[in-house]
């Protein structure tokens, strides 16, 4: 949806509520500009796109270096580029009493005067060559030099004459001429012929050429020794050239970051339209401690923190293009954090780690000043966002060793405020033990964590935010309402539907609830599994088992998950 970004454009960094809001000034500025005035930023997105990095030739110019041509030629593009975009954002159709202003640091300063040295009557696109306006001198040598090409040929054509009039053939490209070995006499006449010189022999032609006369000879290295002496010329003509270029280096640079910044904002303007993107609530700063108080795991207050996290209606835009494609209907999130720690509960293809790379994304987009893919966002600013999830893997470890290293990473940050989403922590491990790790995990951060920090975690654990007297959040699930009548083979009637595996998984699409509900912390976790593996044609004989087992668990007191 965005065009790749040519200029070094720097980013903001984390930590400056300052800096973001007037990034997203900024950036709704250029918004505003695009529904206004969309044929100027169409034009703007074609200048843009033309550009070239100047970067390499402001280093040599920096270094008090010369510039080669190509450089050069960069350089009179930039200066083109600039005065093309100052026009364009200048015009007067732009007026009027609503007038909505550029922002300053992608307002080029003009580079006129440079363009003026690099680009002497230019029409159209530039093209940089060392022209006879930039010497005198230069002017004649040329002037000297093509004349004597012009005498070179005239003495060559009178010899290609000779040739013609004696073997009928005249010299072509490279002035050679080949005969057929089977003309036995055209080829011994022009070995005769003092004009002509054998180079070559193939299998089928004899090769000749024209022996330079001793006139020519004295004309080539005249030429020669002109095209020396132009070399010379033009290289002091870029020296000079760099010289008065670099006079205006400050300006230079200015105007490249300049319109590598405009390059950049109108790419994430573009972003923003193509997913009706919303600008974000920032919150905190040090008008606002993130400080809190230490409390005790078990008290209802101590997981609240001082910077909340809210965010309606958010979607990923991936996620939705493949729903969509697929014919559904995406179901965005919503949520509202207020405490340190938050778990999320939800059926098997419930959503849940969707859920929570939507949250990430959306936190990640904000703190790099990108409209956010939802219609409302409120949120402090992190230090870093750390997103576990579940197909995480390293070399040599097991998936739960793998989970272990990473979950040291975040652990290592805790005088840092972070978002970290951690997706079904413990998973790796049998239930009992994987439920203690994931509950110390947490109620670790519930007593430690001093910057107002956000750890969300999905689970299937039962009881977990219970535990730890923390908000609870459940995906929906399947709607009510779907009684199992009976099952055959790898077929199952719900409610009077017919259903098997094949088509099973775009049922379960069509049924599935994947909003968040805030619920109790003791609301039950979902136990959708054996649903979903019978609409998905898992034969009758092994559920039923499945079935048993899991009601003599129930009965033994076993980790329900």
């Amino acid at each position: 949806m965005g065009r790749r970004v040519k200029f070094r454009a720097k980013p903001f960094l984390p930590g400056m509520e300052d800096a973001v809001d007037t990034e997203f000034d900024a950036l709704e500025t250029v918004v505003v500009l695009w529904d206004r005035h969309p044929q100027i930023l169409t034009e703007l997105i074609g200048i843009l796109s033309n550009s070239k990095d100047p970067f390499y030739a402001i280093t040599l110019l920096r270094d008090g270096k010369p510039l080669p041509h190509a450089e050069m030629f960069i350089i009179a593009h930039l200066c083109f580029t600039v005065n093309r975009i100052l026009r364009l954002i200048a015009d007067e159709t732009l007026a009027g009493e609503d007038t909505v202003l550029w922002p300053e640091r992608v307002v080029p300063p003009s580079l006129y005067e440079i363009e003026k040295h690099l680009l002497p009557g230019s029409q159209g696109q530039p093209t940089f060559y060392v022209s006879d306006i930039y010497s005198e001198q230069l002017a004649i040598i040329r002037k000297e030099r093509k004349q004597k090409e012009r005498d070179l040929r005239d003495e060559m054509s009178k010899e290609a004459d000779k040739a013609q009039q004696l073997i009928g053939r005249r010299p072509g490209l490279r002035e050679e001429i080949a005969i057929r070995r089977t003309d036995y006499d055209t080829v011994e006449k022009a070995r005769l012929m003092p004009e002509l010189a054998e180079t070559r022999e193939t299998l089928t032609h004899v090769h000749f050429r024209l022996k330079p006369t001793r006139n020519a000879v004295k004309i080539e290295r005249e030429i020669n020794r002109l095209r020396q002496k132009e070399r010379e010329i033009e290289e002091q003509v870029l020296i000079d050239l760099s010289r008065k270029v670099a006079e205006h280096l400050g300006e230079i640079e200015k105007a490249a970051r300049a319109i590598g910044e405009l390059d950049f904002l109108i790419c994430k303007a573009e972003l923003a339209r193509a997913m009706d993107g919303v600008r974000p609530h920032i919150v905190g700063g040090l008008e606002e401690s993130c400080v809190k108080e230490h409390k005790s795991v078990g008290d209802p207050e101590s997981s609240k923190t001082g910077l909340p996290l809210i965010i309606h209606d958010a979607f990923h835009p991936l996620v939705k293009e493949e729903v969509e494609a697929r014919g559904g209907k995406y179901q965005p999130v919503s949520i509202e954090v207020d405490s340190t720690v938050c778990v999320i509960t939800g059926p098997n293809m419930g959503g849940k780690t969707v859920a929570l790379a939507t949250i990430g994304l959306c936190a990640t987009m904000v703190q790099w000043g990108l409209m956010a893919p939802c219609k409302y966002i409120e949120m402090g600013l992190y230090d870093f966002i750390h997103f576990q999830a579940q197909e995480e893997e390293a070399p040599g470890l097991s998936s739960f060793a793998a989970e272990i290293v990473s979950l040291k990473q975040p652990l290592s940050r805790l005088d840092e405020r972070g978002l970290i989403l951690l997706d079904e922590v413990g998973r790796g491990t049998n239930p009992s033990q994987g439920l203690s790790l994931c509950a110390a995990l947490l109620s670790y951060y519930l007593e430690n964590d001093r910057n107002s920090s956000h750890v969300i975690v999905t689970t299937h654990y039962h009881g977990l935010a219970d535990m730890l007297h923390v908000p609870h959040w459940q995906v929906k699930g399947l709607s009510t309402g779907f009684p199992l009548d009976t099952q055959e083979d790898d077929f199952i009637k719900i409610s009077d539907t017919w259903v098997n595996g094949t088509d099973g998984v775009q049922w379960l699409y069509r049924h599935m609830d994947y909003g968040l509900q805030k619920v109790g912390p003791d609301t039950p976790t979902p136990h959708d599994a054996l649903l979903i593996a019978r609409v998905l044609g898992i034969n009758k004989e092994i559920i039923e088992k499945a079935e048993l087992f899991y009601k003599r668990s129930q009965r033994n007191g076993e980790v329900k998950v």
